[in-house]
């Protein structure tokens, strides 16, 4: 990761995400070492199933945000945040919280309007973030801080750490994408086992096609 990081070599990234992977006895067993992001990923599930099938006042009652009714998005799932994943806790709750907060950000700078006129790919786009960031805060965290830090200019810093995002992302929402989820069809019974699933089979992938380059 240090070699892709100072040249901008999105294979040697790649490569060393797919080695961290395999050093912690793959996908499954990677993914019981970030219970809180987990736990977050199911809480915005929770969130997308419940709008998808009830509408947006149940899903902010659900959550005991009724006051934001009308709001804007980002507003709403700040609040979310401050919920799921309050300030102040341990790391793995520091990667949860900060994988909401760069997926909203990213929202609001798309121009996500109102909570309630989100659409569809509006909810998958918040889910597919917030599973994303979270793994490659993990991999950033565990084995590439050192590594994303060593460019001497900030360019190479931002374009590293948009190299990682991007195959983190790529293989998260290839494997959202082959389940053909709809989150108005998961029961909440359910919710846990899917996100634990979605999880360990897009660390899977992380570390097959990195090491494949």
């Amino acid at each position: 990761m240090t070699r892709g990081a100072r040249t901008s070599d999105g294979r040697a990234l790649r490569r060393g995400a797919s080695k961290y992977v395999r050093a912690n006895g793959g996908g499954r067993a990677t993914s019981r070492r970030m219970p809180n992001p987990r736990a977050v990923a199911s809480g915005v599930a929770n969130l997308a199933r419940v709008f998808a099938s009830q509408g947006p006042k149940e899903a902010l009652r659900r959550f005991n945000l009724e006051s934001m009714a009308g709001a804007p998005a980002e507003d709403v799932f700040v609040a979310l945040t401050d919920m799921l994943c309050p300030a102040g806790g341990s790391i793995d709750e520091s990667l949860a919280r900060d994988a909401m907060l760069e997926t909203v950000a990213d929202l609001a700078a798309s121009g996500v309007g109102n909570f309630d006129q989100l659409s569809a790919d509006d909810l998958r786009e918040l889910f597919v973030g917030v599973v994303s960031r979270s793994i490659e805060g993990k991999i950033l965290n565990e084995v590439g801080t050192n590594a994303i830090s060593a460019p001497s200019n900030i360019a190479g810093v931002e374009r590293a750490q948009a190299m990682l995002h991007d195959f983190v992302e790529g293989c998260v929402r290839d494997e959202f994408d082959a389940r053909g989820a709809d989150f108005s069809d998961l029961d909440v019974e359910v919710i846990g086992g899917f996100v634990d699933d979605l999880y360990s089979a897009a660390l899977d992938l992380v570390e097959a096609l990195g090491d494949a380059g």
